[in-house]
């Protein structure tokens, strides 16, 4: 996504804010794909620029679309912020932490507080577990929720916050239909109540009704 079709960085339109006041700041991002030829020795003959120079910030409490037609780097921006890929070049600061200097243990805590609602609610969820397995591996890998009894009341109240049963707790991802799973992925991004989350199309295969209870609850 070059400056030309995506979001432009904020700084643009606005006085930029105090630096304590932005909680995601990218600059310069690029991301490049090879591409490679030949079967038995490969060699890269050109490159993607999926990602090219893009900059923007986002304040805390603060909602950012970035717009764009279909495979501008809309959702290779997403990655990067969340270190799925590594950026060919820029920085990615969050709370004034270089993201892609960090180690995967250093990047372990940040985590915790960045979570994404991927697209693709049929890849995106584990096939041989359970609903509230799926919701509750968050709390119990990050310590959120010790206890397993506590776990299973926050899966019920998630399933509920999403509009959701909470008896799908025990259904696998293939019994409940594609909005039902992607209701799924938003709660799982909820779960660990974090500071900062991306949302790659995350209501695009719900019905009106339910995306304006979702866009109502990330708010």
């Amino acid at each position: 996504m070059s400056p030309e079709e995506g979001v432009m960085a904020s700084e643009s339109s606005a006085p930029r804010p105090k630096d304590d006041d932005i909680l995601v700041d990218v600059r310069g991002l690029k991301m490049y794909f090879p591409v490679t030829e030949g079967v038995i020795i490969s060699r890269v003959v050109a490159e993607v620029k999926a990602v090219d120079g893009v900059s923007f910030f986002i304040k805390r409490g603060e909602t950012l679309g970035l717009v764009g037609e279909s495979g501008c780097g809309k959702t290779t921006t997403g990655r990067c912020i969340l270190q799925l890929e590594t950026a060919t070049a820029g920085e990615i600061l969050y709370n004034g932490k270089d993201l892609t200097k960090l180690t995967q243990k250093e990047m372990s805590p940040i985590r915790e507080k960045i979570q994404v609602i991927f697209q693709d609610p049929f890849s995106s969820l584990n096939p041989r577990m359970k609903i509230g397995d799926i919701l509750a591996e968050p709390m119990a890998v990050h310590n959120i929720i010790t206890d397993k009894e506590g776990r299973d009341n926050r899966v019920r109240e998630l399933l509920s916050l999403c509009g959701l049963n909470p008896k799908f707790a025990d259904r696998y991802p293939h019994e409940m239909s594609g909005g039902q799973r992607q209701r799924v992925g938003i709660a799982r991004a909820l779960a660990l109540n974090p500071e900062f989350i991306i949302c790659d199309e995350a209501v695009s295969a719900l019905d009106v009704s339910i995306q304006a209870q979702v866009i109502n609850l990330l708010e």
